[in-house]
């Protein structure tokens, strides 16, 4: 089986997947239109939800434990096209530079949680939140917020209610005050801060 198991996991599991990802991807007939092979060989940047995407669906793509390329390349066109329908990955806060910001899926109906740190203290936070389509409230009321904050995703970035704009990100915020892991998988989060 693909890295000891059925299902890939863990750093050296996450970054070999990667590697393949980036070679199906690389290699999946992206015309160069002319430019030299120094110009185009760099292949896109994954970003860490689309390749948790693919890894969450490991089993079912590869229940063998063999996965091809032409398998790889066509859920990752999967994984990409969905990036841009719903708010999850992670984020740039302009109000905390630097300071990460996660929003993962947490079940069904919706449920999502958002994790990340402010930088005054590097302390980690996490809260609730329920997206529907397009839209997102968050009860940020644990870390002293509003309890049921709404904000619009346009594809690229969430538009707060309250003026902040969170814009996405390829690969976690180089990090605050002091160092805290935030994840874009889902976390568990007391029920009692979901929002109204």
């Amino acid at each position: 089986k693909f890295c000891g198991g059925a299902v890939p996991r863990g750093p050296p599991c996450t970054s070999m997947l990667l590697a393949l990802c980036l070679a199906a991807v690389s290699s999946g007939g992206h015309k160069s239109g002319g430019k030299s092979s120094k110009e185009t060989s760099s292949a896109p940047h994954l970003p860490q939800h689309v390749l948790q995407a693919v890894l969450d669906q490991f089993d079912a793509l590869a229940p063998d434990g063999k996965l091809t390329k032409l398998v790889l390349q066509a859920e990752l066109k999967k994984a990409l096209a969905k990036r841009h329908e719903a708010p999850f990955g992670l984020f740039d806060d302009p109000r905390h530079p630097g300071c990460p910001r996660a929003i993962a899926e947490a079940g069904a109906g919706g449920a999502a949680n958002i994790t990340g740190s402010d930088g005054t203290s590097g302390a980690a936070w996490a809260v609730r939140a329920l997206v529907t389509g397009k839209e997102i409230e968050a009860n940020f009321s644990a870390k002293g917020g509003p309890a049921a904050l709404t904000g619009s995703w346009n594809g690229s970035a969430i538009k707060w209610a309250d003026g902040n704009v969170w814009t996405i990100r390829s690969s976690p915020a180089p990090g605050c005050a002091s160092a805290v892991a935030v994840s874009a998988t889902a976390a568990s989060v007391p029920a009692a801060s979901v929002p109204a």
